[in-house]
């Protein structure tokens, strides 16, 4: 999909907290990456008109303009599709594995209508397939912990954690509460009229369609972090979500008159443990699988610190006491019990919550960390340096959510944009390095050009 999950995600758009950053910096040893360097990255990318909360309650932000839906295609992709003469934009291709002479990338093999195609590359291969596509396509191409390309007779390119340190928030959403009167709520599927599809066509701002994005957040500092003295920061975050589906029981309608609130761990607890993966199953593998979702293995390794069920059941109480408190009293807001969890334990008891942790928790697709970011060869649970290179290979970078080396406390899309910002600037000056020591040898002649990507 052009865009990748910025095409079809839930728009919010949080840089996270500077300390999540000034961390990465930290871990990678390269102060380019503490907040204060990177905030030129963000705003390069934004046409701001939020508030950039970062602590306590506001209005959530999110990347639309006009009440439309502003993905990474729409904002960098579409605009120069036609007029860029070296851009290719190659549809319905899959690519099956990168190409290597030694430890150089040479090039991409990839398969398009059911004809396998190559295509070269002069200056780098970039991948950013995600954090689950980039490890599967370099585990295709031979660079894989040793165990596991020897479990799969795939040909070693080099040996690296790639798989590993796998990250998501773990959170649930609570709920349903109820108000009063449905009117407080706009229902999607009773109001999906001809004349909210035309006001969303127009581009109106008040079209339903145009809001079905969360509306309210907070960062809250849970007491867990508070004894840690990190007041400032956060590592909860709430939302109010009105869902069009009940997430117990999803075939089921939803009175017009619930809404849930979302929750997550901003920074999970088992990261200093132990951290999740996903690896191939090699069995499915032999026998010839080539789909992700017949041959991924995933464990997130949630909730194996008691640290971050504590932090989701300090979560809870904090958006029971904001529940309790005049503004939503007025319009009559209840909590509706858990079914399942109110049969086997007295509802509201630390018992009940436990099981309401245990059975509507889920992860927040904010998957993350798979070829990790770290500080170089020494580094060995890095996949990447701090300028995005593969270690211990030539010309081949990865620019995606997977090089996090320690997942941001906040939805995880602003992250991404801002790194990718600031991997386009790190290639263009590394090109524009040898286009200078070319000139300088060879004389500037026409037939050394700028690469591709500099205007």
């Amino acid at each position: 999909m052009l865009g990748g999950s910025s095409s079809h995600n839930s728009l919010v758009y949080n840089r996270g907290n500077r300390r999540d950053y000034d961390n990465w910096a930290d871990i990678t040893e390269d102060p380019s990456w503490k907040y204060d360097a990177m905030l030129k990255f963000f705003k390069k990318a934004e046409t701001y008109k939020g508030i950039c909360s970062v602590r306590g309650f506001a209005p959530t932000d999110c990347a639309r303009e006009n009440g439309r839906r502003v993905s990474t295609f729409d904002a960098y992709l579409k605009p120069i599709l036609r007029s860029r003469r070296k851009l290719h934009v190659v549809k319905y291709a899959q690519v099956d594995r990168i190409l290597f002479k030694g430890k150089t990338a040479t090039g991409v093999l990839y398969t398009r209508h059911g004809k396998e195609l190559k295509v070269r590359a002069s200056k780098e291969v970039i991948v950013s397939a995600g954090s689950f596509g980039t490890p599967f396509l370099l585990f295709k191409s031979g660079i894989a912990p040793l165990g596991l390309l020897h479990k799969t007779k795939i040909s070693p390119i080099t040996y690296l954690p790639v798989g590993q340190n796998l990250q998501d928030h773990p959170g649930l959403e609570l709920g349903p509460f109820t108000v009063d009167h449905p009117s407080y709520f706009s229902n999607l599927w009773s109001n999906l009229t001809t004349e909210e599809f035309e006001k969303y066509i127009k581009s109106d701002k008040e079209a339903i369609l145009s809001g079905i994005q969360p509306k309210a957040q907070a960062f809250i500092v849970s007491s867990a972090a508070k004894e840690r003295a990190e007041h400032d920061w956060p590592n909860l975050e709430l939302f109010i979500i009105r869902l069009n589906y009940d997430p117990i029981n999803p075939s089921s309608d939803i009175p017009t008159n619930e809404f849930y609130v979302g929750m997550f761990v901003g920074r999970p607890e088992y990261r200093k443990m132990n951290f999740g993966s996903v690896t191939l199953d090699t069995a499915a593998y032999l026998r010839g699988a080539k789909e992700i979702e017949r041959l991924a293995k995933i464990n997130y390794k949630f909730l194996q610190s008691k640290q971050d069920y504590s932090v989701l059941l300090d979560a809870i109480q904090t958006c029971l006491r904001i529940l309790n408190t005049k503004a939503f009293q007025k319009i009559g807001t209840k909590l509706k019990p858990n079914r399942k969890c109110a049969k086997e334990h007295p509802f509201k008891s630390n018992e009940y919550w436990r099981c309401v942790v245990e059975t509507t928790g889920r992860n927040w697709d904010h998957t993350s960390g798979t070829c990790r970011m770290g500080h170089g060869s020494s580094d060995k649970n890095a996949v990447v340096d701090s300028k995005l290179k593969i270690i211990g290979l030539a010309r081949i970078r990865v620019v995606d959510a997977s090089i996090i080396p320690q997942i941001t406390n906040a939805n995880i899309y602003a992250a991404v944009v801002a790194l990718t910002e600031k991997a386009s600037e790190d290639i263009i000056q590394d090109h524009e390095i040898s286009f200078i020591r070319m000139s300088n040898m060879f004389g500037n002649r026409d037939n050394i050009t700028k690469p591709f990507f500099v205007s």
